[in-house]
């Protein structure tokens, strides 16, 4: 062992004889403080999307094409807050990796497995909205009915989004049970997720329930930024409580 080495090995024993704290990279508290902002940005975002959406009056399709050309211009502005909106989902896992990095790293792992996929893909679904008023302008309704339809019926579209955009909300509420384990939230957060999911599940097609579903996820993603925020330096990079 030459001296330097020698020199380097007593300096870490006495250092952590010392109790010094881990040691954190310069860019932590930068990264840390992005992510939780991302993630608020992201929340406030997503809720404006859902109040700015023209709701359709049913559940079928043809309704559902004419209530994007009633109002154009907010279709368009919903669609673009939404897509900005549900790109926080990243960061989002991002902030329940630090959380769930020493305890309860299984249903952290579990979690943001579940929710990877479908957190990529729902951003860039958003861009059927412009494709789908573009029908509906120029082209008579019954056959935009049909060019909606034909899209959506073809046989790998469902690789696309689809079944992964709720295996995605139910990995949310994992990564979120795990991090209320972990010591870093609170189960409470886990309150909007599971009632903005099921709104429209159980009310159907309805403009105040969509409404306050979009509310209900915002909240969630601002919560999950403002525990990221209240993190220290220490924990975000050892995820120890205590740190």
């Amino acid at each position: 062992m030459t001296a330097t080495a020698l020199t380097t090995n007593v300096s870490t024993v006495a250092a952590a004889a010392a109790g010094s704290g881990p040691e954190v990279a310069p860019a932590t508290r930068f990264r840390r403080r992005a992510i939780g902002t991302v993630a608020i940005v992201g929340g406030v975002l997503t809720a404006a999307g859902f109040a700015a959406t023209v709701w359709e009056a049913s559940a079928s399709k043809a309704d559902y094409l004419a209530s994007l050309v009633s109002d154009p211009l907010r279709s368009q502005l919903a669609a673009v807050l939404l897509h900005f909106g549900y790109m926080a989902f990243i960061p989002v896992l991002v902030a329940f990796a630090a959380m769930t990095r020493r305890r309860w790293r299984v249903g952290g792992t579990i979690g943001i497995g579940l929710s990877a996929i479908g957190a990529l893909a729902l951003p860039g679904l958003l861009v059927t909205d412009f494709y789908d008023m573009a029908m509906r302008q120029t082209l008579p309704a019954d056959l935009a009915v049909r060019a909606s339809d034909a899209a959506q019926e073809l046989p790998l579209g469902a690789l696309v989004g689809g079944p992964f955009i709720m295996v995605m909300f139910v990995g949310f509420l994992v990564a979120t049970i795990a991090a209320w384990r972990a010591g870093f939230a609170h189960w409470v957060m886990a309150l909007p997720l599971v009632v903005g999911v099921a709104l429209p599940i159980v009310l159907g097609v309805d403009p105040i329930a969509n409404i306050a579903s979009g509310a209900c996820l915002g909240l969630f993603l601002v919560s999950v930024g403002v525990a990221a925020l209240r993190m220290s330096d220490a924990q975000w990079v050892t995820g120890r409580r205590d740190a």
